[in-house]
């Protein structure tokens, strides 16, 4: 998939890349229809030509899960909150800056979007289980990257769907304005203990070598930011005590 355009993955998740300045979205059809973020704003209508194309239209998704609070990734909410059957989840870091409209977070104004008018129904925490009927989720909180980040988790597949938390080829990413280095540190090793083997991120390639890229995420952060090994063995001091 290039610039633009979907794709399917799985028997049923799909992969939107609604514009250049959006993230990723995966669709996932089950018996109850989810999508994982929504892009920006100003791609939401080449995010519902895509749906329409592969026969989900927007008006017919039961639930859309934000992996954290930032524009590129839930600015497409203004349009799917209009339809009553739609429910809107983030966790609940993420859900009062989005609905209270903290743009310093958000980076919303200087991305020509809405900074506030956002609505979230479901406020999300660690180990939440979405139901979809025939599939399940679990809710990962991996703050780091921002402080309401999270991925979600398909056991059966061993699918994770990683938002900015974690990319194919080790990338490691940015510390935004409520974000934490530590907390990323903690995120990255805790995934480490999910048996996953598809890694479905907010940007980029899929990573199929999972393990490999995640041992190369941490240990590029340790060594870009050699504070984060400090911290870790600091917390593992505390537990000998």
């Amino acid at each position: 998939m290039g610039k633009a355009g979907w794709i399917k993955l799985l028997e049923n998740v799909y992969q939107i890349k609604p514009g250049p300045n959006s993230s990723h979205c995966y669709l996932i059809t089950a018996e109850k229809t989810l999508l994982v973020d929504t892009g920006t704003i100003s791609d939401f209508p080449q995010l519902e030509k895509y749906l329409m194309e592969i026969g989900v239209a927007p008006s017919e998704i039961d639930l859309i899960i934000n992996t954290h609070e930032h524009f590129d990734h839930f600015g497409g909410n203004i349009y799917f909150q209009s339809y009553s059957r739609v429910l809107i989840g983030a966790h609940r870091l993420s859900a009062v800056k989005m609905i209270f409209g903290d743009d310093e977070v958000t980076m919303c104004r200087a991305n020509d979007t809405p900074v506030s008018g956002y609505k979230v129904h479901l406020w999300l925490n660690n180990t939440d289980i979405i139901d979809l009927g025939t599939n399940t989720l679990k809710v990962i909180h991996t703050p780091g990257h921002t402080s309401g980040s999270i991925c979600l988790y398909e056991p059966k597949k061993k699918i994770l769907f990683s938002g900015d938390t974690f990319f194919a080829l080790g990338t490691i990413s940015n510390i935004s304005k409520s974000g934490s280095l530590a907390e990323y540190f903690n995120s990255l090793r805790r995934l480490k203990t999910f048996k996953v083997e598809i890694v479905l991120p907010g940007h980029g390639k899929i990573s199929t070598d999972v393990e490999k890229d995640l041992s190369l995420a941490i240990n590029r952060v340790i060594s870009q930011f050699p504070e984060a090994k400090n911290v870790l063995d600091w917390v593992m001091s505390q537990y000998e005590l």
